[in-house]
């Protein structure tokens, strides 16, 4: 890590120097700390006016410097997105533009600013409403791929099955990191992000309980409740195909096109009825 945060403090010296009033960003795994042997530093160049240049990456001492550059402009609508989090069940729009922009968002997410001493860019309350998004975004994904494995699995479909249960259990251990606060690195590094991840399940019927019962655990991390359980939970809600989801009006069960709203003493009850 130290090798490639030297490489990055002398790329983001060279261009200091040839773009005197364009910040330097270190993004992606290696400005969190994270790095393999053959990683490769990213770095961005914030253009304030003009037409943004196409950087070719450099090498320092055997390591790659990726460059690329991307207009203030740009870099302020997409922060924009971080200043609060508001899906509602009827209205869904802006939760689609924010998955489509989420890649950028990441990046944004990990920069850290080479001018400022290698300070996070954004402020906690905008990493707040990132993992917010993330998650929300894990969970909407692993909510098609049950859709996909109820599909697979009445088809007969084995193979289709194994390799869908498998996409499930990456999705839902990024549901858990991104709850834990980290950014959404890609799937090689779920795992290592994960610390101690949780074994594949042997089943489609475990894996489909096994995330259901994580979902709602990291959602219930960063949406704490403490109502009381109210009301009578129906045997159907409790199969295995429907997950949690925590929008800004509250809280929903889904299984592929069905949503079940419930009040926070529903959700309680739904919790307890799982484990009992």
């Amino acid at each position: 890590m130290e090798q490639r945060r030297a490489a990055a403090r002398a790329v983001a010296g060279q261009l200091a120097e040839e773009y005197p009033h364009s910040p330097v960003w270190m993004t992606g795994p290696v400005a969190c700390g994270i790095a393999h042997a053959r990683s490769d530093v990213d770095l961005r160049v914030l253009f304030t006016e003009g037409p943004v240049p196409v950087l070719q990456s450099r090498i320092i001492d055997g390591i790659r410097v990726d460059l690329e550059a991307q207009a203030v402009a740009e870099a302020d609508e997409l922060r924009g997105y971080l200043r609060c989090f508001h899906i509602l069940g009827d209205d869904v729009d802006l939760f689609r533009t924010v998955r489509r922009r989420l890649p950028a968002l990441t990046v944004l997410r990990t920069a850290h600013a080479m001018h400022d001493g290698e300070q996070p860019v954004l402020d906690q309350a905008e990493r707040d409403v990132y993992r917010r998004w993330a998650l929300a975004d894990r969970v909407q994904h692993a909510i098609s791929l049950v859709e996909d494995l109820d599909g697979l699995f009445q088809a007969g479909l084995s193979d289709a099955v194994d390799l869908v249960t498998g996409q499930l259990h990456i999705a839902v251990q990024q549901a858990e990191n991104t709850a834990a606060g980290h950014p959404l690195l890609g799937d090689k590094w779920t795992p290592v992000l994960a610390g101690a991840p949780t074994p594949p399940a042997a089943s489609v019927h475990q894996a489909l309980r096994q995330a259901r019962a994580r979902l709602l655990a990291a959602l219930l991390a960063v949406w704490p409740e403490t109502a009381a359980p109210d009301g009578h939970v129906p045997d159907d809600w409790l199969e295995a195909g429907w997950l949690p989801q925590r929008y800004s009006d509250g809280w929903r069960l889904k299984f592929s096109d069905d949503t079940i709203r419930l009040t926070p003493g529903q959700l309680a009850a739904w919790h307890q009825a799982l484990h009992s």
